[in-house]
């Protein structure tokens, strides 16, 4: 019997593993950093990683309605923190920092400096992503909040006057962008004067537009925290947990710092 058993695990330790399947969900703005971490990856272990990428808040509502994750990583870390608090996921950590910044026309007097004061200007047009469905959108009414503060009714003017162009979940009113084009169609057709989007997707934008467009940061009085998340789901395998705890290493990490965003667990010697 001492025998027979020993060459069945000996048969075992020949046979290779069952690759496993990662289901992640995904905001779109980490498209570029996750595809880079999950083709490595998938070259190291073998398992397979199936990414979906969308607006993060609709990625959200679809788990807590039921669809199956392994990992979801999202733009706005309270919507991670939720599903953790619903018991959809185990504790949640931050993954990653980002910025909003304003993309406009290359010859456009907008800079910087002068934002705010161009956004109150009635015949300046904002352009933004979906609140609630996108949080790029969400992160835009903060923002606006922020200039409120400073500036009593700026809010409700900001609000009524801005169009919201993507992101997922748009109104009936919203333009839809025409399938495979930039976000800076609508800029192009002069539908609105600027956008705004996050940093790490705006500077490249900016740089690959051959000198068309122009990206900068908020001003600092009126900057807005933005803070990724990313969480477990309770019935993740072991695979699913070495993805999401890639994500944190060094490797994924340094991943997302060369995708723009700021690393917040990459040892001070790699940065």
């Amino acid at each position: 019997m001492r025998l027979f058993a020993s060459i069945a695990l000996t048969l075992a330790a020949l046979v290779p593993a069952r690759a496993e399947e990662i289901r992640v969900l995904a905001a779109g703005s980490l498209r570029g950093a996750l595809t880079a971490v999950a083709t490595e990856f998938e070259k190291s272990r073998g398992d397979h990683v199936t990414l979906v990428f969308g607006p993060a808040g609709a990625l959200h509502d679809r788990i807590i309605g039921g669809e199956a994750f392994d990992v979801y990583a999202t733009a706005a870390f309270p919507q991670a923190r939720s599903l953790t608090e619903k018991g959809l996921a185990r504790p949640s950590v931050l993954l990653a920092r980002n910025k909003l910044c304003a993309v406009a026309p290359a010859k456009s007097p907008i800079t910087r400096e002068t934002l705010v004061e161009s956004l109150l200007d009635p015949a300046v047009r904002p352009g933004t992503s979906t609140p609630k469905s996108d949080p790029a959108g969400d992160y835009a009414l903060a923002f606006f909040r922020r200039i409120d503060e400073k500036r009593p009714g700026a809010f409700e003017t900001l609000t009524g006057k801005a169009k919201i162009l993507f992101g997922g979940g748009e109104p009936k009113s919203a333009e839809p962008r025409p399938q495979n084009q930039s976000l800076t169609h609508w800029l192009d057709e002069g539908a609105v004067d600027l956008l705004l989007v996050y940093c790490s997707g705006a500077i490249p934008m900016a740089e690959k537009s051959a000198g068309k467009y122009r990206a900068f940061p908020l001003p600092d009085l009126y900057d807005v925290a933005v803070e990724y998340g990313v969480a477990l789901s309770p019935r993740a395998s072991a695979a699913a947990l070495d993805f999401y705890l890639t994500l944190l290493s060094p490797t994924g990490q340094a991943a997302l710092r060369r995708a723009g965003f700021v690393p917040v667990a990459e040892p001070a010697a790699e940065q």
